[in-house]
């Protein structure tokens, strides 16, 4: 059976749609089968590992209901089933577990791109094996993951990754030590932080992962994700 892993936070703006990306990828190129899921309909996978036609009509609703919807080859081994939009039936609601199960069979792993989308989010938190939190070295964020871990199923939390990180920065670097310390003696795997560099942006610019590289700011970063991909 397939392993479900949502990708986890209730602030924008720190990369959730990036991580999801990566890690679908690196579990990709280790040849294992690989499914996204989205609870946004802007459909923002597109936009990292997507260069073709991304108009789609029928989705994730029409695949849990009719069997019918459109999937996206992103890479080998890699597929996304996108979002049509968030209004959601109660039968939509029910079939989904059917179709979450349904997909164990098939694939590997499910990743799953959350933002908090009333029940949905709720649903895909209940039947997921493990969860990953993206991090901004803030302190909003910081207090935000915090809340979480006391909302959340802390057991299914493998990993918290900071992301677009300023080491520059000594309001960065201190939120990051005081979130460091504050997950001193948990099971979570606390990462060394992705940093904020312009290979990135380039790097999703050109709708590339980050195991298409091989210079040495990509491979930094692979190092960060297999930490991550070994805890999974």
């Amino acid at each position: 059976m397939g392993k479900v892993i949502t990708i986890k936070n209730n602030k924008g703006g720190v990369g959730k749609t990036f991580i999801t990306t990566q890690l679908a990828a690196g579990l990709a190129y280790a040849e294992k089968k690989v499914l996204i899921l989205t609870s946004d309909p802007q459909n923002n996978v597109f936009n990292f590992l997507f260069k073709g036609d991304k108009a789609f009509k029928k989705g994730l609703k029409a695949e849990v209901l009719k069997k019918d919807g459109e999937y996206f080859r992103l890479r080998s081994n890699l597929y996304f089933l996108p979002l049509e939009d968030i209004k959601f039936s109660n039968q939509f609601l029910k079939e989904i577990v059917l179709f979450i199960e349904r997909m164990k069979e098939e694939f590997d792993y499910i990743l799953i791109d959350s933002i908090p989308t009333l029940k949905i989010d709720e649903i895909f938190l209940n039947l997921s094996d493990d969860i990953i939190i993206p991090s901004y070295a803030d302190e909003i964020t910081t207090e935000s993951i915090l809340t979480l871990l006391k909302t959340i199923d802390v057991n299914k939390v493998k990993a918290i990754v900071t992301n677009r990180y300023k080491s520059t920065s000594s309001i960065q670097r201190n939120n990051y030590t005081a979130l460091k310390n504050d997950l001193e003696g948990t099971h979570i795997l606390f990462t060394e932080a992705i940093p904020d560099i312009t290979f990135i942006e380039a790097m999703i610019q050109n709708k590339k992962t980050i195991w298409e590289y091989s210079n040495s700011s990509a491979s930094k970063i692979q190092k960060i994700f297999i930490e991550i991909l070994k805890v999974i």
